[in-house]
């Protein structure tokens, strides 16, 4: 009985895929299918349940781990940005065109101030996972301290233009690739040791990197060695790191703004080689299988790049290599973690349903996804499309009861040292509370940005 109401769930997602997926679709054309806004849409809202949903498992169980509650906390936040950004970003394509020249400004401000946070939110996290680097209260409150100042300091820079843009560039490029030492210095130090729980954090480290910094430019690692680089600069470009006159030159302002993409790329290369030739009693599946799907997701990227010219294609490709690395990638790796890790009380059945309506979720959103892309490249009529979509997304609704068991077991391979009260329990609420602040600050000197309250 306690099982009936996933079964009913899963009865509506299945009834939907083979009855109500075919009938909208029938009424789409080939052009509203090439379009993004669909693919924002969901992850807006897959990005803002994810937040909720694991705030909802910090407020409400606070006999976890206060270690893991804190990593769950800066994660929520992460996903609620992410969210925002995508609502932005979806209002805009929506309503632009109805929209005034200054409300346009204020959502794009919006989100290039959350993508700020986002970046500054990534210290945090490599600072609390696998394992705390610091193990005294104090010290991790002087790290969320300092990351929300910086945070302040940076926007307050951007608005009022007291320093020139690059020099902001250089400030938050430089936080960012100090922060992702942290998951490299894990994974060189402990990938080989022979102690289990050693490997672990390496590899759990390998995966949070994968998953972090995957939106930092893992799927252009193959501008490395091909084109010059120039898929790389046009796609920081695109993203406002980079001037159109800068982006045409070879200079130390482009080297140094693109330096955080080569580390992410050149991190995922090592793992991608470590894991291939690492010991076989050592093998860590889940995390080649990661590596090597990015690894030629980057390779299908640059033949895209190079070779695909229909613009509709390449718009919808490039939200998924760029974009969609933090909307549709990034949730399904780090719930991976959370559950590998044991990072949620998965003991409690009423954490464990709220879990597995989360897990459909992912599946659905990414049967979605990956059918409006292949929709893209290999036009099929849309009834057959749905059909295929209704067999896939009821294959897969079936098999999740056992990958979800599977993962989520306890095992060797999924401990992690635990360091008791290096903060206090209500240092979470702070940290949660300090997060929603300074976010709505952002929002805020967006809006004095636009020049709205002119």
């Amino acid at each position: 009985m306690q099982n009936l109401w996933l079964r009913g769930l899963r009865a509506a997602i299945f009834f939907s895929a083979l009855v109500l997926i075919p009938v909208v679709r029938a009424e789409e054309g080939m052009e509203e299918a090439t379009n993004t806004l669909d693919l924002v849409i969901l992850s807006m809202g897959l990005n803002i349940l994810i937040a909720l949903t694991l705030l909802w498992f910090v407020i409400k169980h606070r006999e976890n781990f206060v270690q893991n509650r804190l990593f769950l906390a800066i994660i929520s936040l992460l996903f609620l940005a992410n969210g925002i950004h995508f609502a932005c970003e979806s209002f805009v394509q929506l309503q632009g065109s109805s929209l005034s020249e200054r409300s346009v400004g204020f959502l794009s401000a919006t989100s290039i101030f959350i993508n700020y946070y986002t970046a500054l939110i990534f210290p945090l996290i490599f600072i609390l996972f696998p394992s705390p680097i610091f193990t005294e209260r104090h010290h991790m409150v002087w790290a969320g301290v300092v990351v929300a100042v910086m945070y302040l300091v940076l926007i307050t820079i951007s608005t009022f233009e007291l320093l020139p843009f690059s020099l902001v560039v250089f400030l938050s490029n430089l936080f960012m690739i100090l922060s992702f030492m942290i998951p490299v210095r894990w994974y060189l130090l402990y990938r080989d040791s022979p102690e289990q729980l050693e490997r672990n954090h390496a590899v759990a480290a390998g995966m949070l990197g994968i998953g972090i910094l995957v939106s930092q430019g893992m799927f252009s690692w193959p501008s490395l060695f091909i084109f010059g680089g120039e898929t790389l600069v046009s796609t920081a470009s695109a993203g406002g790191l980079t001037s159109t006159a800068v982006a045409d030159t070879v200079s130390w302002e482009v080297v140094w703004n693109h330096m955080r993409f080569i580390v992410s790329s050149m991190f995922l290369l090592y793992i991608v080689f470590k894991e291939l030739t690492v010991a076989k009693e050592m093998v860590s599946v889940p995390l080649r299988f990661v590596a090597l799907v990015v690894f030629f997701i980057g390779i299908i990227n640059a033949l895209v790049a190079g070779l695909v010219e229909d613009y509709s294609l390449s718009t919808l490709w490039d939200f998924f290599a760029i974009r969609g690395t933090y909307g549709l990638v990034r949730p399904l790796i780090i719930v991976y973690l959370l559950l590998k890790f044991n990072l949620i009380d998965m003991g409690n059945p009423k954490v464990r349903k709220v879990a597995r309506l989360v897990a459909l979720v992912l599946i659905s959103v990414w049967v979605a996804m990956v059918f409006e892309i292949f929709q893209a490249f290999l036009p099929i009529p849309q009834l057959l499309s749905a059909a295929i979509i209704g067999v896939v997304l009821a294959f897969l609704i079936g098999w999740e009861d056992r990958v979800f068991e599977n993962v989520a077991k306890e095992s060797e391979d999924s401990q992690l040292y635990l360091i008791d009260n290096f903060v206090e329990q209500d240092d979470v609420s702070r940290f949660i509370a300090i997060g929603l602040i300074t976010m709505v600050i952002g929002c805020f000197m967006a809006f004095i940005y636009s020049g709205m309250i002119l």
